[in-house]
């Protein structure tokens, strides 16, 4: 079975990743890199794979989410377990009315798929949450749903909103860390907003990608290390995951016309130069953090100039073994579809400090085979240095608790009830729940509350935790 599986990396990770793309819409945003193009979300191209396949689905998130489990299925892997990703420009900036129902198609989408004769629901039939309710023990369930917005856009009225749509994972536009590159390439926000949102975001319990742009005008390979150094050093930043989309010059921008016209004294840098600065940034992140992508998915025949190298992280990848730097991200440590023996793994914690709380990121790892089975991030917020929750309804539970940001285990995606046989269902989420239990009750906490995907709730039902609000919790 596992020889006939098509593209095996598609589910190695744990889970089934289905992206989709939200309706062509203005944005907030002015950035000179950004391409337009009609009939398309904002920074989106046509020729994109998700992209294409939206345009194809006329936007629709159920049409889109249906062709797309179809065609994971037809490749051999379970769809049980999806985590859904939400792109297509600023999603804060979208009518919430908007918002509300791209979100009810893709549970009602996910609902539909696979389910008896008869059973099948209907556009409009019934609300989020009745959906959101269904989904908890449907064949496929969203264990976690993401969306990608501005930094400047994430307020507490905007996360209480979002945890009522059941998002998991906040994707937020950082670029940059120098203020004069942000201006320059008209960012229109300010480093300290971006630090400001990554610690509401975690104080909310949510998940923290931050996507990079090396390669910006006004920028150098030594400014661009520098900023990796920046995001894991001192109070600030520290995201969780990092999506790395090197500048590239595009025809639809602003930066073509003054790059065309040499009206801009800027010269992309060559492959050679992008592999290298690219592995000195790899270098700077920790072990708590999963590289999601080096270099974004835009087809050649749209980049003018700057790297047209589809395959950037293997040559990062070669060049680090060439140089005996050994990676330690999370997605490099990934066991995938190797074969598991638990007891090869030992529980591990690491821990940093942020404005307002402490991280602990607790791992089974392998070190002699620098391979990663699961971890959790566990998060112990200052309660009485944070201010705002309690008037919102889906965050007043948080306050005194701490927090589960995220449990992940590794390896080949094992269905729902099915006994474990690699990684997955074999104990190792568990383990790490009892032992962020047993941290935070030694910290003085009054319980736990974990921001859990929709289609992940019943799992948490079965280690005591019921569902206050949003959140799972446990009360001690």
């Amino acid at each position: 079975e596992q020889a006939l599986k098509k593209l095996k990396v598609r589910s190695t990770s744990g889970v089934a990743v289905a992206s989709l793309l939200t309706k062509p819409y203005a944005c907030p945003g002015r950035c000179i890199y950004c391409p337009t193009e009609a009939n398309m979300p904002k920074s989106y191209l046509s020729k994109e794979p998700a992209a294409a396949r939206a345009l194809a689905n006329k936007f629709d998130p159920d049409r889109q989410i249906t062709s797309r489990l179809k065609a994971l299925e037809m490749n051999g892997h379970p769809v049980d377990k999806v985590e859904m990703i939400m792109i297509g420009g600023t999603w804060s900036y979208y009518k919430r009315d908007y918002q509300d129902w791209f979100t009810k198609e893709s549970f009602r989408a996910c609902n539909n798929f696979h389910a008896p004769q008869g059973l099948v629901l209907k556009e409009d039939e019934l609300s989020l949450e009745a959906l959101q309710k269904i989904n908890e023990t449907a064949p496929v369930r969203i264990i976690g749903l993401s969306i990608e917005t501005r930094p400047d856009y994430v307020n507490l009225e905007e996360l209480n909103n979002l945890r009522r749509l059941g998002v998991t994972k906040v994707e937020i536009g950082v670029q940059h860390l120098d203020q004069y590159v942000l201006d320059f390439n008209r960012r229109e926000m300010t480093v300290e907003a971006i630090a400001e949102s990554a610690e509401l975001l975690r104080n909310t319990g949510l998940k923290i990608v931050y996507h990079m742009m090396p390669n910006l005008p006004k920028s150098n390979p030594e400014m661009d290390v520098q900023m990796f150094k920046d995001l894991f050093s001192g109070k600030d930043h520290h995201p969780d995951m990092l999506k790395v989309y090197p500048c590239v010059i595009l025809k639809s921008t602003l930066l073509y016309k003054w790059w065309s016209r040499r009206e801009l004294d800027y010269q992309p840098y060559n492959d050679e130069v992008l592999t290298q600065v690219l592995a000195d940034c790899e270098r700077e992140v920790p072990e708590y953090v999963r590289i999601i992508r080096i270099i974004r998915d835009i087809p050649a025949t749209y980049i003018v100039a700057s790297s047209k190298k589809s395959n950037l992280r293997e040559s990062v990848d070669e060049y680090q073994l060439k140089r005996g730097v050994v990676q330690k991200d999370i997605r490099a440590r990934e066991i995938r579809d190797r074969e598991v023996l638990p007891d090869d793994f030992e529980l591990t914690n690491t821990s940093f400090e942020t404005k307002t709380g402490t991280e602990i990121f607790l791992q089974f790892q392998n070190k002699q085979e620098n391979s990663l089975a699961a971890f959790c991030r566990l998060r112990l917020p200052r309660w009485n240095e944070i201010k705002g929750f309690e008037e919102h309804d889906n965050l007043a539970v948080l306050p005194g608790k701490a927090l589960i940001r995220e449990l992940h285990t590794y390896g080949r995606m094992a269905k729902i009830g099915a006994q474990g046989e690699q990684s997955q269902h074999m104990g190792f989420g568990r383990r790490l729940i009892a032992e962020a239990e047993r941290i935070a009750q030694e910290k003085g906490y009054t319980g736990i509350a974990i921001i859990a995907g929709v289609g992940v709730r019943e799992y948490y039902k079965k280690l005591g935790y019921v569902l206050d609000r949003t959140y799972m919790v446990k009360t001690f």
